[in-house]
């Protein structure tokens, strides 16, 4: 029996902790069996390294500078998930990343766990994976996207629409020593949401008929929020379809049905830009999918 859940929420410098990226800011909203909010925390992380996306996810240099690095936090976090179930928005994704930051430091995190991404498309009726269309949906207010607090809540929200519907989950086991004197720091500026196309576009994106598949998609539109894959992104992309067991076919079919998910998304509105063009021709060419034949489409829709 559990003392009920841990719902989760990572920011970090990267896409995959397999190449060396951390957390940057973690937050914990508990619930009690019920689905009522009990208590919440956040802190921003030092990771020691360069911030990564840094208009992503819009934490300054000079806030991660004065937060605790992981160790300093380590058992605070840890006292806050034990005992607990589990729950992240795209789980695989945070769960990886915590399981690194505690191996680092020769603890083991076990835990399962439950995913509100699949919760909200089986029990709410969700047709996209995104957290902030899972929300609308579902009736629960979204805050700031990228901040962890604010993800964490939104996540909280929609697990207690789903409460009736959930199962038994083995709780965390994970003993980490408390730290003395820990402290958290928190942004010292709110963050803004992204406003251009894609960032749009990819709140409208359907499901794909597997787990591991909306699993992957929903750290591609991380990775393509700024409309660029850098090749240490290429290869975090690789590391996140190993850890999911997709093979490159698996992937390349993603890749294409994500490509024709975002035009049809774009012709919604019944006229292609020669903006929005331009980003679709981009994303195809950076997920090296041929897509001449849609692009062709395109320029006669436009």
């Amino acid at each position: 029996m559990s003392n009920g859940y841990a719902v989760v929420d990572v920011e970090t410098t990267g896409l995959s902790p397999g190449q060396h990226h951390r957390v940057s800011e973690v937050a914990v909203v508990h619930l009690d069996a019920s689905g009522r909010r009990v208590d919440e925390w956040c802190t921003l992380v030092n990771p020691r390294r360069d911030l990564g996306a840094q208009h992503v996810h819009g934490i300054s240099a000079a806030d991660a500078r004065r937060a605790p690095e992981f160790a300093g936090i380590a058992g605070e976090l840890a006292a806050r998930l034990s005992g607990r179930v589990l729950v992240a928005h795209n789980l695989s994704f945070d769960l990886r990343f915590l399981r690194a930051e505690f191996a680092r430091l020769g603890h083991e995190l076990f835990a399962e766990g439950l995913c509100t991404m699949n919760l909200a498309g089986r029990y709410l009726g969700a047709t996209s994976r995104s957290l902030a269309a899972c929300c609308e949906v579902a009736g629960v207010p979204m805050g700031t996207a990228h901040s962890a607090l604010h993800d964490a809540r939104a996540s909280a929200g929609l697990l207690a629409r789903c409460l009736d519907r959930v199962g038994d989950v083995e709780p965390v086991r994970l003993t980490v020593p408390r730290t003395l004197n820990a402290f958290a720091v928190q942004r010292s500026h709110p963050h803004g949401a992204e406003q251009h196309f894609l960032s749009k576009l990819v709140r409208l994106l359907p499901r794909v008929e597997t787990a591991s598949g909306d699993e992957y998609l929903d750290v591609l539109d991380r990775a393509l929020v700024d409309r660029h894959l850098t090749l240490e992104e290429q290869e975090e992309l690789l590391e996140v379809a190993r850890a999911l067991d997709l093979g490159l076919p698996q992937v390349m079919e993603l890749h294409r049905g994500y490509l024709a998910a975002l035009a049809d998304a774009a012709w919604e509105d019944g006229r292609v830009t020669a903006d929005e063009e331009a980003d679709l021709r981009l994303v195809a060419s950076l997920l090296g999918v041929d897509v001449a034949g849609l692009l062709g489409q395109l320029s006669g829709s436009a």
